[in-house]
């Protein structure tokens, strides 16, 4: 396994990574490649834009997209996007790949890496990473298509 950042190249295989995780039946998403390609776009292209690839061997397993962020005096890292293929999750990877998230923030001098998820395992999963719950409040207000 293996840390690499974010190139071009790597943007089929990780729209791939994303349809299969967010299309399963434990999100019931129904992303097309070319949605989930412009989602991931719209990640890449937000300013200060830093992603990681996870690979095994050659294969993309996993990516975080993420962007700094300005505060009040500091400067932060958050996670927009962070994926795992099922079949390497609960192996320690995606706590690896963390970890090369806190490392990059570190020497960056960035004050800490923030993220937000409305997925109840993974705020355990970023809790045990040492994530920790803060007064903040996400709201959704879904509508039905009328269209």
């Amino acid at each position: 396994m293996k840390i690499v950042y974010y190139e071009e190249k790597y943007l089929a295989t990780c729209t791939e990574t994303l349809i299969n995780h967010y299309n399963s039946e434990d999100f019931g998403c129904n992303f097309t490649t070319e949605r989930a390609s412009t989602y991931l776009q719209e990640l890449i292209f937000k300013p200060r834009f830093i992603g990681f690839i996870l690979l095994n061997e050659e294969e993309v397993i996993g990516f975080a997209f993420c962007h700094m962020r300005t505060w009040d005096t500091t400067e932060e890292l958050h996670i927009d996007e962070f994926v795992i293929q099922s079949e390497f999750q609960k192996k320690g990877l995606g706590s690896k790949l963390l970890d090369f998230i806190d490392t990059y923030a570190q020497n960056f001098f960035l004050s800490g890496v923030t993220a937000t998820t409305n997925v109840i395992g993974l705020s355990q999963f970023y809790k045990k990473n040492d994530f920790l719950e803060h007064d903040i409040t996400f709201l959704y207000k879904g509508f039905t298509k009328t269209a």
